[in-house]
This record gives structure tokens, sequence and C-alpha cells, in this order.
């Protein structure tokens, strides 16, 4: 996976790339079903000194999608993990789209031989 780490007044470095570089090395071993090469991430980080705040943006490109979350608080830890976890929810859709799972779902309820009464809410075997 390509890597791309952007850090904007930042004034604690280390401790910031550290979590980010723990929360990529998680989310690489999520998507270690595509190649190296196919898939690229880019985190942006900044700081607000005026106002307190810190912002996170994660933007991952995978074979066919482009996926991106971001979010804004004010400790910065929970900005980070926030916009980490959107992106990982956002990426289970979209592998969940790929595998057609919402289709699988569907024939399941609509088997031949199983109705649904209407009025009990009851399954009936015909």
């Amino acid at each position: 996976m390509k890597r791309f780490i952007e850090l904007k007044h930042v004034k604690a470095k280390d401790h910031v790339r550290g979590l980010l570089e723990e929360l990529m090395d998680r989310l690489e071993h999520k998507l270690r079903h595509f190649t190296a090469d196919a898939v690229s991430l880019h985190v942006l980080f900044e700081e607000n000194g005026r106002h307190a705040l810190f912002r996170a943006a994660v933007t991952c490109h995978v074979p066919g999608h482009t996926v991106a979350a971001h979010e804004e608080q004010r400790d910065p830890g929970a900005a980070i993990r926030r916009a980490f976890a959107e992106l990982e929810r956002q990426l289970e859709k979209c592998k969940a789209t790929r595998r057609h799972e919402r289709l699988l779902r569907r024939s399941k309820r609509s088997r031949p031989g199983v109705r649904v009464g209407a009025e009990e809410g009851r399954v009936h075997a015909q």
C-alpha cells in the first residue's frame, strides 16, 4: 500500500505519526486482499492553534472506488481515530457491494415455498 502522510502545524509530530502508522497498519491488514500497488492512502492532519481544533482527513483509493473521511475535534487522538473508523466503515460497505451481499440476502428472503402472513407476521410453509 502506498502511504502519504501530511502534517500541518503539528507540535507533537512523533506522537501523531506513531498513532497514524498504527492505524494505517491495521487498515493495511484489512486490505491485504488487494495488490500492494493498487491501494493508496493519503492522510492529512492539521492543527488550528487559534481555535484549538484538530482536523484529520483520510482518503483511500482502492480499485474501482475512492473512499474519504474527515473529522474535526478538540482532541487530536479522537479526531484521527474517528476518521479512520469512518473510513473502515465505508470500506466494509464497498466490500459488501463488490461481493453482491445485498443480492444474496434478497435471494434468501424470496425463497420459493415460503410466504409471510401479513396479518400475523409469521412464516408459513406451503
